[in-house]
């Protein structure tokens, strides 16, 4: 049976055009004049009561890199630690709010081949970045390769029912103009956590209520942690 967890890796083609459609949006905002500092409230009040749970053993010189980190950064609400921020439209976000990124370092660049160390970081967050990446399977493992033994994983994603995610993965193989322009995965429940779990151990799952009557798609928030060596 046919999962979502081996989907293949997107051609650089569609993941270049899924970048413009998020480039796209990005300029929509700028020119309708979004107050980036509400984004930041709002992104603030939806994910720091779960992610600070998980960051209160964190010491100043603790490592964070968050993937994806968007133009809001979430990560940079952590009390403590050094941040590091990638996502492959930065230098756009710094153009359409100009001081509004957060100190830090920055790579704006995609997340398959991350220059560091094994080993770096004591947390990764992954927030709703899933989906639009090339090469998902890549990114778990930079993340594997990245995260110290004793660190924590932390992730949403944005699932679907299965018939949706079958219908987006067939449409992919055959009519790739007639997907999702900004979305390159469609997740269901099953696949992600089968995906997430031949890389991690999960520890806990949040599922972010709907606001919305007839939503097929829902938000879940992952807790992670590396496997053990056997």
């Amino acid at each position: 049976m046919m999962t979502q967890a081996h989907h293949k890796a997107s051609s650089k083609q569609r993941w270049s055009t899924a970048l413009k459609a998020e480039l796209s949006l990005v300029n929509q905002l700028q020119q309708g004049n979004v107050d980036i500092d509400s984004l930041k409230k709002q992104i603030r009040k939806r994910y720091m009561p779960l992610i600070e749970p998980h960051v209160s053993d964190l010491q100043e010189d603790s490592q964070i890199l968050e993937l994806g980190c968007g133009p809001t950064c979430v990560s940079q609400f952590i009390k403590m630690g050094e941040k590091t921020f990638l996502d492959p439209l930065l230098d756009d976000f710094r153009r359409a709010w100009p001081g509004s990124l957060p100190k830090g370092t920055f790579i704006a660049d995609m997340a398959e081949n991350i220059d560091a160390p094994d080993a770096s970081f004591d947390c990764v967050l992954c927030l709703k970045t899933m989906s639009h990446v090339q090469n998902p399977e890549l990114v778990l493992h930079e993340v594997e390769r990245l995260l110290k033994p004793d660190g924590t994983f932390l992730i949403s994603v944005k699932l679907w029912p299965t018939f949706f995610a079958k219908l987006h993965y067939f449409i992919a193989q055959f009519f790739p103009q007639r997907t999702l322009k900004n979305r390159l995965y469609c997740y269901t429940k099953n696949g992600i956590e089968n995906t997430l779990l031949r890389h991690f151990n999960i520890q806990s799952t949040h599922r972010f209520p709907s606001m919305k009557v007839f939503n097929l798609q829902y938000e879940c928030f992952y807790v992670c942690t590396p496997l053990k060596d056997s």
